[in-house]
């Protein structure tokens, strides 16, 4: 999946998208905040209303990655999981040529220790406070020139409510474009060591090929322990058991994660903007950087080892950004969007439609500016952000404002990189003219490496060939879901119904790249290792008999 780490670079250029008013036959749209779930829809549709301790173990279970994705205990003993993907930067940095735990995998059991990620935080949200009123009214009493005097007040309300000493952290969340502010309360790990990663190839077998296909065949997961004081801390009270079982066709299930950044209600112009200008400029860069970092590469293999982990990042980028270049270029859903803001002109008045008409007029003069054939990608990155969210911030807060007092809350407002749930259920999906199964197995995976010659990307090492027959081949490896996700919910844990772990998110289908922009449950698909075949695989495969009790039992 796009990890967030790189896509918020390009984030205030990019993110886009489509959320339509409530109704009974909504889909299975969004990243909700905790606070804010839909539980009546919830409720009618699957006879299932999450309790407050539901949402609480649930809040506790998950974690943040700094660096840049998700994860969640998974057992009493500061377990906690995510993918290899977002384990990546943390493995390379502690890695040697001598000791390459990036190709080779990594083990605690085989190498004695578990060893601390350099640079590396965890956030558990721990507490959301309601402060909309107070936010309010701070702006509301700003007389000041700028108008900027609030911040400096809302800063320091914010600040009092963290604490340095127990490494409490609290930080400020502008939710529905200014609409609603939260303070998000959060504990920080800053001891988190390594236990568990499977080789690379392993964890993102196919390489860039398959990258964002399905069906899929990964083992993308890896396993830290947070530490307090020396010791592994005590998370007995929040965390996700084990349910090896999994999930099956149509039951409902939960992905709870950070999904890094979206800006679903850009309008129209600025769509048009994206598509036409400054998403093909970025697809065009981050080409030539590919092309660059691989020339680098082949130079030397210490080229190569230092170069790695920039080159994933770029190669996944710009698979992602072609996929929203093809999202942008399907006609009907443009005419949705336009369709959409046509509905809220007429019913907002001369103020929206004015307003729109105002970030007409800058998309045209931004089109003008940098719409011919080479681009200079610094400037224009540059000046989008700004006229978007400084030129035009009067009239988008007027549009916002207006969208918020139709829709309100039975919309879910935008991802900020912030704890958000989404639900779904285990659904295949249409591809053309063939349908796609929900699963894939064991079966799948060696059938793909026979059928490829066991040639990169598609080569096993030597042990899973020769572990072959200790392997139940018809064990579920990999699945997805119809639940929302983006970039920064990889390593998101996918949970059942009791809050059980069934799933590790790490990928969206090709289809869901224009996740950024709109949501289409036809086709949309979050990609998961199924916690049956990473249990087969850790016992089978790597012997780790210590961490799979430890999943299954807590100890």
């Amino acid at each position: 999946m796009q990890s967030f780490l790189f896509s918020k670079v390009l984030a205030a250029a990019i993110a886009v998208g489509l959320v339509v008013p409530h109704s009974t036959h909504r889909p299975d749209e969004g990243m909700w905040p905790f606070d804010g779930l839909p539980l009546e829809k919830l409720k009618e549709k699957y006879g299932f209303e999450p309790t407050p301790e539901w949402l609480d173990k649930v809040r506790l279970s998950s974690v943040r990655f700094d660096t840049g994705g998700s994860g969640s205990f998974v057992s009493p003993n500061g377990l906690v999981m995510t993918n290899h993907h977002v384990a990546l930067t943390t493995l390379q940095k502690i890695s040697t040529p001598e000791k390459d735990w990036v190709e080779d995998g990594f083990s605690a059991r085989l190498y004695g220790s578990e060893p601390k990620g350099t640079d590396l935080t965890l956030r558990q949200l721990i507490e959301i406070k309601d402060v909309t009123t107070e936010v309010m009214a701070m702006k509301a009493a700003d007389t000041s020139d700028a108008g900027n005097e609030w911040r400096k007040k809302v800063e320091a309300m914010t600040a009092k409510l963290g604490n340095e000493d127990q490494n409490i952290v609290a930080d400020l969340v502008t939710l529905y474009d200014g609409q609603q502010y939260r303070v998000y309360i959060y504990k920080v790990f800053d001891d988190v060591r390594v236990v568990f990663a499977p080789e690379k190839q392993v964890a993102f077998y196919g390489g860039d090929l398959d990258n964002f296909t399905y069906p899929r065949y990964c083992l993308d997961c890896a396993f830290f322990r947070v530490y307090e004081d020396g010791k592994p801390i005590d998370s007995s009270k929040h965390y996700f058991q084990w349910n090896s079982a999994g999930a099956e066709v149509n039951d409902l299930v939960f992905v709870s994660g950070h999904p890094g950044g979206t800006e679903r209600l850009l309008t129209h112009d600025e769509m048009l903007f994206h598509r036409d200008v400054s998403v093909p400029a970025i697809v065009d860069a981050y080409t030539r950087a590919e092309a660059r970092i691989r020339q680098r590469m082949e130079r030397s293999e210490e080229e190569k080892f230092r170069l790695r982990d920039m080159y994933f990042g770029i190669t996944n980028t710009l698979k992602a950004y072609g996929g929203h270049l093809a999202g942008l270029r399907d006609a009907p859903m443009l005419d949705k969007i336009r369709e959409r803001d046509e509905k809220l002109i007429a019913s907002g008045g001369d103020a929206v439609k004015a307003a729109f008409a105002f970030v007409r007029a800058e998309m045209d003069k931004l089109r003008k500016e940098f719409g011919g054939e080479r681009v200079n990608l610094q400037e224009m990155m540059q000046a989008l952000p700004r006229v978007s969210n400084v030129v035009c911030a009067d009239a988008k807060a007027t549009i916002n404002k207006a969208r918020f007092e139709a829709y309100g809350t039975d919309n879910y407002p935008d991802a900020t990189f912030t704890l958000r749930l989404a639900y779904g259920t285990v659904k295949g999906f249409d591809a053309g003219t063939t349908k796609v199964a929900p699963f894939t197995t064991f079966y799948g995976l060696y059938t793909r490496n026979l059928g490829m010659g066991n040639e990169k990307p598609f080569d096993l090492p030597a042990h899973w060939l020769e572990k072959k027959d200790k392997i139940d081949l018809a064990t579920r490896y990999n699945f997805v879901c119809t639940a929302d996700i983006i970039g920064g919910n990889s390593g998101s844990p996918v949970l059942n119904r009791e809050a059980e772990v069934v799933g590790l998110i790490f990928d969206g289908n090709i289809e869901s790249l224009p996740g950024n922009y709109w949501f289409d449950e036809k086709v949309n698909r979050a990609v998961s290792v199924h916690t049956g075949g990473m249990m087969a695989a850790l016992v089978k495969v790597y012997g780790e008999s210590d961490l799979a009790r430890e999943l299954r039992d807590g100890k």
